[in-house]
């Protein structure tokens, strides 16, 4: 058994017992809203994970939870006896919601090495820290609170649609489910690339071919337009969630321009040819009228 088989099942035990305290969190709200009870759930598995890569001293571990457990809080909301959404939409969301979770699951487990390997921003992060409060501050703070928090928001669309009767099926459903397998399309070809590209990189340099001709960032192009349908789905549902444009919105902010800002800046640091492609790149928007 090899050590990156041998530290993904290890992984993959610790998700199985975030879930089941997750369950044990979810029966003990019962009574509560189905949104506050997704929300406890949330940070109680964010807790749980974080306390996994205290004792490991990796906060990679956090790596799958950003496409793990927004499957397993649709899956329990959709399974609450509260939860009165139209069945349809239901399984369409949620057949939209598993194609992303998979490709972004996959894409993760075939770049990770191991617990040798750490994200390079957690790192970063981290060393930046003075002491231990500063360092608890970002870690569970910077590291896993608030991407967590970032991504309920972003769920909560979907999780409306599930949770309160709407509209039956209609054309912005089948508009949100279009831009869902599109968005994964444009992720699964720009990680692919992406991937080709460095496996056979002898040095440093920066990637302008295929999607990243168009887009310095292809890939978060596509996880922004993928959040971006779960909103549209919940206006199908009922267009007085139009208030919900909160969550696209906050995840473009976390994603557009904090992720994109370390991004750019690492690659201005260790790519001599980085500076023309980004001053000819956008950063997100595929520009497909870029010229040579």
């Amino acid at each position: 058994m090899n050590n990156k088989f041998a530290h993904l099942l290890v992984i993959l035990i610790g998700y199985i017992a975030c879930i089941y305290s997750m369950l044990l969190t979810w029966n003990y709200f019962l009574g509560s809203s189905l949104i506050l009870k997704v929300l406890i759930c949330h940070v109680e598995a964010t807790i749980f994970i974080y306390l996994l890569s205290v004792i490991f001293n990796n906060s990679s571990w956090y790596d799958a939870f950003w496409s793990v457990i927004p499957v397993v809080l649709a899956m329990m909301c959709w399974s609450d006896i509260s939860a009165a959404g139209n069945i349809q939409r239901a399984y369409l969301m949620h057949a939209c919601l598993l194609f992303w979770a998979i490709r972004l699951t996959y894409n993760w487990m075939r770049s990770w090495d191991g617990f040798s390997h750490e994200d390079w921003r957690y790192i970063m992060m981290k060393g930046k820290t003075n002491n231990k409060f500063q360092y608890f501050i970002v870690d569970f703070g910077s590291i896993h609170l608030i991407p967590t928090l970032c991504v309920y928001m972003a769920l909560l669309p979907m999780i409306y649609a599930l949770a309160y009767s709407g509209s039956e099926l209609n054309n912005l459903d089948l508009l949100a489910a279009f831009l869902a397998v599109l968005a994964v399309i444009i992720q699964i070809i720009s990680d692919q690339q992406m991937y080709n590209f460095r496996k056979n990189l002898s040095e440093r340099k920066t990637m302008k071919s295929g999607l990243w001709y168009y887009s310095r960032h292809p890939n978060y192009f596509g996880e922004i337009l993928f959040w971006f349908s779960l909103y549209v789905f919940a206006l199908a549902s009922n267009l007085s969630f139009g208030w919900l444009i909160i969550g696209p919105i906050i995840m473009y902010a976390l994603i557009a321009i904090a992720s994109v800002s370390m991004m750019d800046k690492r690659s201005l640091e260790r790519r001599s040819d980085f500076r023309d492609y980004m001053n000819s790149t956008p950063a997100i928007l595929i520009n497909i009228f870029k010229k040579g």
